[in-house]
């Protein structure tokens, strides 16, 4: 397993590091290299942010007719009664209801109260890799756990070292973790389950004593007369 994290640290170095001054890169390759085990809950200051093709319900108090039901866009954008066109995608919902607050005030409504639901989650996504039955990345619509991520690759392989998956996350201030998460404990109930982010790279690892022994079977088989 260390050696793994070695591996995909100098692959994130190599990725997040090139073209930057020297202290920089410093800086990137000791935030990379911050592992530890998987938080089984978001921290608070996390907060989803508006994304493409997300179905928002706009209510303005007290004014009815300019209500109404929106799909974000492929540039981040809505368009509202009176104010037309404006950009949400990339905000949080308080970011965006301040924005159309503002927008309002110009010459429309005194002091609206805008209040923003967001109805439908359609621009999340997890990346699942490594030793599962479907690797891929997975469109997903609001909370995800990790056993229900792995479930959407087909779960573990024969070969899946379980007992050391490796999530990959992004931090609210932009810094790369690494993160290190029991499967077997989560499966059999001994830890809770974990919520995974938007955009959450999960790695499950091969076992080397699995690959070496399935390795050893198959050449034994070879020598076995059909």
């Amino acid at each position: 397993l260390f050696r793994y994290l070695v591996f995909m640290g100098s692959i994130l170095i190599a990725c997040f590091g090139c073209n930057l001054p020297s202290t920089a890169t410093e800086n990137r390759d000791s935030e990379i290299n911050n592992i530890g085990p998987l938080p089984e809950s978001l921290p608070d200051s996390w907060e989803y942010r508006i994304g493409t093709n997300d179905l928002l319900k706009v209510s303005i108090f007290r004014v009815n007719e300019l209500s109404s039901r929106k799909r974000v866009n492929s540039q981040g954008m809505i368009t509202l009664p009176l104010i037309g066109q404006i950009r949400v995608g990339g905000l949080t919902v308080g970011e965006a209801q301040n924005l159309i607050s503002e927008r309002l005030k110009q010459g429309f409504l005194q002091e609206p109260q805008v209040n923003v639901y967001i109805e439908e989650q359609t621009s999340q996504r997890v990346t699942v890799s490594g030793a599962v039955t479907k690797p891929g990345v997975f469109p997903i619509a609001g909370a995800i756990t990790l056993l229900q991520a792995i479930a959407l690759a087909g779960g573990p392989t024969s070969l899946a070292s379980t007992n050391e998956v490796i999530v990959l996350r992004t931090d609210t201030e932009g810094r790369d973790r690494i993160y290190i998460a029991d499967f077997r404990e989560i499966e059999r109930g001994d830890r809770a389950d974990p919520l995974l982010s938007r955009d959450d790279r999960i790695i499950v690892p091969e076992s080397d004593s699995r690959i070496f022994i399935k390795g050893l079977t198959d050449t034994l088989r070879g020598f076995v007369p059909s």
